[in-house]
């Protein structure tokens, strides 16, 4: 008897699935009903960071940080943040219904994600310039890497971003 529960302690930490949850720099992110999202590792994800819906309904971020990591600290978070914005928006409930709404919600994300950096005092007008150069300068191969489609980063210019006096 002892030897069986032996084992099965001995076994059960291989039966966990292998992206157990490890937090991102601390983020944290609710999805469309407010409820927190888990953030976890997880080595086979094609995307850096890709957000998803587990078969029990829950959100989940999948962040492989072996992917783009050349890539700055604001850069990495602004990509898990707009993963985090797919979630928060409803993107995955409601989907779109063309290409200009789907492009709209891609908008739509990038801008609530270069926001939470902006507001949450990580990133400062510069900064935001600086992130936009340094994403624009992926080559399609990078891209395929990020969340979300192909696309020029304008963020100053579209997100009117404005300081909280």
């Amino acid at each position: 008897m002892r030897i069986m529960i032996w084992t099965a302690i001995f076994l059960i930490p291989f039966s966990l699935p292998a992206w157990a949850q490890e937090s991102f720099d601390n983020m944290y992110c609710s999805d469309y009903h407010s409820a927190r999202v888990k953030i976890v590792s997880d080595s086979s994800a094609r995307k850096l960071s890709e957000a998803g819906i587990t078969k029990g309904g829950n959100s989940v971020i999948r962040i492989n940080t072996g992917q783009l990591k050349d890539l700055s600290k604001n850069a990495r978070s602004y990509a898990v943040n707009f993963s985090c914005a797919s979630l928060v928006l409803g993107h995955l409930v409601k989907g779109a219904e063309g290409i200009y709404d789907y492009y709209d919600q891609v908008g739509n994300a990038d801008c609530w994600a270069v926001g939470k950096l902006f507001y949450n005092d990580q990133i400062d007008k510069n900064g935001i310039t600086a992130l936009e150069e340094e994403i624009n300068q992926l080559n399609r191969e990078q891209w395929s890497h990020m969340p979300g489609p192909v696309r020029v980063i304008s963020l100053n210019d579209t997100c009117e971003l404005k300081p909280i006096n």
